[in-house]
């Protein structure tokens, strides 16, 4: 699908470039998901792109006849009931008074689903912001299984303080029923060529950047995607305004300043 705008910040997965890492940590997640077996986590620093992965996990999904997902951007819930709720609400499940009759009618949902043969899933995104009850509400979800299989799967993507939250002796509970971790790595310089090449292809234009300017962004950004794509964003502007045709080393640095991405001395 053309995009419009080839150097968004957006999480729009159509425009999600696979590199090696992200390729494997796809694989994990997929099979961790396809063989039921509960919790994958998925860390990645700031700017890392990890909300465009969930979003490009979840449409992959979604889209299957044979599963049902739902994708939890921000999980700011004050309360479990609150997200069982919502969790609920997103399947269709009748909302219920109390945590113990929804939390019960949700299991009556997973266990006809997987007579059915649906596989059911749900991705959170900024897991960081969870909070203890939460997480633990979330290590109970997964005790919704048979002796086989779990009856429901959960990605929880996060910050990397939230390895620092499941380390934590509170939450070693969750931390124990996790099947598969992956970090989310910076680019190399030559996959951010590639990531910038593959961003043009989608929005079919012609790759406007010189050598030299795709060196002088890997130097600045040291391959976070987030400040790549400000930077190119700020450059492509620049390009158009003085009417050029290509990005040149010239354009790199004042579009760094004005995209906030800070330039070491």
């Amino acid at each position: 699908m053309k995009i419009t705008d080839p150097f968004s910040i957006s999480p729009n997965p159509n425009s999600l470039y696979i590199t090696p890492n992200l390729k494997a940590i796809l694989y994990q997640a997929r099979g961790t998901i396809n063989r039921r077996q509960g919790l994958v986590a998925l860390l990645a620093d700031a700017g890392m792109g990890k909300s465009t992965v969930m979003r490009f996990l979840y449409s992959e999904f979604d889209a299957r006849d044979d599963v049902k997902a739902t994708f939890i951007p921000t999980p700011q819930f004050p309360s479990l009931f609150a997200m069982i709720k919502s969790i609920c609400a997103d399947f269709e499940i009748e909302p219920r008074r109390s945590l113990l009759e929804q939390q019960d009618r949700l299991f009556q949902f997973l266990v006809q689903e997987y007579q059915e043969g649906h596989n059911v899933v749900i991705i959170i995104d900024e897991a960081q912001l969870l909070g203890n009850s939460l997480l633990e509400g979330v290590r109970g979800l997964l005790n919704f299984e048979t002796n086989n299989a779990k009856l429901i799967q959960i990605v929880l993507a996060g910050q990397l303080e939230l390895k620092t939250r499941l380390d934590a002796e509170r939450n070693k509970a969750i931390k124990s029923r996790i099947h598969s971790y992956a970090l989310l790595n910076p680019l190399t310089d030559i996959e951010m060529r590639q990531m910038i090449d593959h961003r043009c292809k989608v929005a079919e234009i012609p790759n406007p950047f010189t050598i030299e300017a795709i060196d002088r962004i890997y130097e600045i950004t040291k391959g976070v995607p987030r400040h790549i794509l400000k930077i190119c964003d700020k450059a492509y502007d620049y390009m158009h305004l003085n009417e050029a045709d290509k990005i040149t080393l010239e354009y790199i640095d004042p579009a760094a300043e004005d995209a906030a991405v800070e330039i070491a001395a």
